[in-house]
């Protein structure tokens, strides 16, 4: 029986890594050039931090789970509260699941805009996100959730946070994981949710 011999192993091995690497940088550029193409720089800002005007998120950095999930429940009519139906609905309905996929990858990869470094004074919206039980799905400073498909909310946009809350509460946003959060958000006025929206903004 003829045997393949040890040297073209190690040139099959070498041509299998090489096209790897090469669909991965494929696969990061994609994502980027999907997310300029698409107009997302005109709302969120070029780095995917810098968004165009309070009450849109900021995107660098934030979980893939998550993102991808709203992505797909944007696409599919689940999560229509706030801007989302306007403005990203149109956008998100030309692409397919896996450029979402691409998308959401690429924007998890960049880093994201807070590092969870509280500001130098406690603000009240602090003990009121410890206290009602914030803390147990997105962790200290809002930098560690306990799922990939929940959001990171340090360092995010203090208009859109509130806005959240209020839909949650309200159930004009009921997509993904929300009905995990309306409990909670019943045990919160809107003065209370304003402050816990204005101490995560606050965390650097």
């Amino acid at each position: 029986m003829n045997r393949t011999p040890k040297k073209s192993y190690l040139l099959l091995a070498g041509l299998v890594l090489s096209l790897s690497l090469t669909s991965s940088l494929a696969f990061s550029a994609d994502g980027k050039t999907l997310y300029e193409d698409k107009g997302c720089t005109g709302c969120h800002g070029e780095d995917a931090k810098t968004p165009l005007e309070k009450g849109y998120p900021k995107l660098a950095g934030q979980n893939g789970g998550y993102l991808l999930q709203q992505l797909m429940d944007i696409k599919s009519g689940a999560r229509k509260n706030g801007k989302i139906p306007d403005t990203m609905k149109p956008v998100i309905d030309e692409l397919s699941e896996p450029e979402l996929k691409l998308l959401a990858d690429y924007l998890a990869g960049l880093k994201w805009a807070s590092q969870g470094t509280p500001p130098d004074a406690a603000p009240p919206g602090k003990k009121l996100y410890l206290t009602k039980s914030c803390v147990a799905c997105h962790g200290k400073e809002g930098m560690k959730p306990i799922m990939k498909t929940y959001p990171f909310l340090a360092g995010q946009d203090r208009t859109y946070l509130l806005a959240q809350m209020k839909d949650i509460g309200s159930k004009a946003r009921e997509n993904g994981l929300s009905n995990s959060m309306q409990p909670v958000m019943h045990l919160v006025n809107k003065k209370e949710m304003d402050a816990i929206a204005k101490y995560l903004s606050l965390v650097k």
